[in-house]
């Protein structure tokens, strides 16, 4: 029974697990974005280094993050990072990380006035604008917050708060943290140009795979990344492009997520 083998062999070559992976990452400066047709970014380099690391070979696009999450949900060997974790999307993926922390706030325009003592004097304002496919938006939306303006796009929230169109945003402290072309994304706005009105939460952010995707894969890049943590890789990275940021731990305070 020569040809045993040889079948063995063809169905693990055409099998989910033996195909290329294919990595998404969304314009979310200085996380990930763009720059002259290469990606780049914190969370850019901590996985290439995981890549070269596992000694694995994979495609990595830049796209909308609508589009990259509709990918990851419906094709095998497929993942997207950063991703923000929250109930909703837990069962539909397999996560690796985490790879960030970030402080969610209500921004507004530094000057502004504008003071806000408890969440129900949100409220008041007609338009808080924030990206519709961020899970912040579906989680301020189930919670009963019917005055959030949901725009397509990271840029187009921080156009309309620098012009002036609406008085809130909700974003995290990351994203000001943009220098030069990747600042387009923010529309060059800077730590110095906004002010917290009211801290809304901490975020983790994951490297999140194809909910098929094989136990033994997730885990194989979770230590790799755990291995980036101790030998201090990890940190190096981080403090590069977030100087002075606080940084993830090996695990979210209560949650493993190791299959």
């Amino acid at each position: 029974m020569k040809t045993a083998p040889l079948l063995l062999l063809l169905a693990w070559l055409f099998s989910p697990a033996s195909q290329a992976l294919q990595l998404y990452t969304e314009e979310y400066p200085p996380i990930s974005f763009s720059q002259h047709g290469q990606a780049e970014g914190l969370a850019v380099d901590l996985v290439r280094e995981l890549l070269k690391r596992l000694d694995q070979q994979a495609s990595l696009q830049v796209v909308p993050w609508a589009r990259a999450y509709r990918i990851a949900q419906t094709t095998a060997n497929t993942a997207i990072f950063p991703t923000m974790r929250n109930s909703e999307r837990e069962p539909q993926f397999k996560w690796v990380g985490p790879i960030l922390l970030a402080n969610d706030n209500f921004y507004a325009l530094k000057g502004s006035g504008i003071k806000v003592g408890k969440r129900e004097e949100l409220a008041r304002f007609k338009d808080i604008a924030v990206p519709r496919d961020w899970f912040t938006y579906q989680e301020l939306t189930a919670a009963g917050m019917h005055n959030l303006l949901g725009v397509t796009e990271p840029v187009q929230m921080f156009r309309l708060l620098r012009m002036g169109r609406v008085p809130l945003i909700v974003a995290d402290n990351l994203s000001f943290y943009a220098r030069d072309e990747a600042a387009v994304q923010v529309d060059y706005l800077g730590p110095d140009d906004v002010e917290v009105v009211y801290p809304y939460r901490s975020s983790y952010g994951y490297i999140t795979f194809w909910s098929g995707t094989e136990d033994w894969v997730v885990r194989r890049w979770q230590t790799a990344l755990d291995q980036m943590k101790v030998d201090g890789s990890f940190s190096r990275i981080y403090q590069r492009w977030l100087p002075g940021a606080e940084e993830p731990g090996l695990r979210e305070p209560g949650w493993s997520g190791i299959p």
